[in-house]
């Protein structure tokens, strides 16, 4: 319990986390059909669909910006990218989008 104490006074809470890659992403009113990373898993793709069947590509980063001050990481962003009718189109537009954010 100390060492809670300190760490939490002092501020020794070490490096921010890395991506947390378990963490489903949730787009608000769509389904998610997929999530595709980037080579450094500090950004991804959220391939989702809505009730008429138009896929979105959502473009989110892992946030560590409020690690020092608050120990929180988290995966932020929920505007999207690029909307298609078909899922083919759709990785293919979060595939680019990825490769143009490493």
């Amino acid at each position: 319990m100390a060492g809670f104490f300190r760490r939490f006074f002092l501020g020794e809470f070490g490096p921010p986390p890395p991506p947390d890659l378990c963490a489903q992403p949730s787009i608000s009113e769509k389904n998610v059909v997929e999530t595709l990373y980037s080579k450094s898993k500090c950004k991804r793709a959220v391939i989702a669909r809505d009730v008429t069947g138009t896929y979105s590509v959502h473009i989110q980063i892992w946030d560590i910006s409020d690690w020092k001050e608050w120990r929180k990481a988290f995966w932020y962003g929920d505007a999207s990218s690029s909307i298609t009718d078909c899922i083919e189109t759709a990785r293919r537009l979060a595939q680019e989008d990825l490769s143009e954010l490493c």
